[in-house]
């Protein structure tokens, strides 16, 4: 579902490399609308919201369909619908198994649960 937001380009290097990305980065690549500093994050956030809040209820209910029906239009959903497929038969995969196995043990160790976890043979 990453490429009607961020473009074939992006979202193919975003999932072929797992690299992390910053907020700026992922503004410039079409990923997130602005990013901002910590300290200016929720002075910002709310400034949209107070924006968002000005509008009448009914025309912004008017402007998000039109919004969706246009991503629709522009294959949004199917991509959506393609990746969560993808992600499914991804999960099966013995790859994504055992790093989904690392990830936990990670996790455990940090919390400090030593309940062993199973790692798939």
């Amino acid at each position: 579902y990453h490429t009607p937001l961020m473009g074939l380009r992006h979202a193919m290097e975003a999932m072929l490399t797992g690299d992390s990305v910053s907020g700026t980065e992922a503004a410039r690549m079409g990923w997130a609308n602005r990013a901002y500093p910590p300290e200016e994050l929720e002075e910002a956030v709310l400034g949209v919201a107070v924006r968002i809040a000005g509008v009448a209820p009914d025309l912004a209910q008017i402007n998000k369909r039109m919004a969706h029906r246009a991503f629709d239009v522009l294959g949004g959903r199917a991509a959506i619908r393609s990746g969560q497929e993808f992600q499914a038969l991804a999960a099966h995969q013995e790859s994504v198994k055992a790093a989904m196995a690392d990830l936990l043990g990670s996790v455990k160790r940090a919390i400090g649960d030593d309940t062993p976890t199973d790692t798939p043979t």
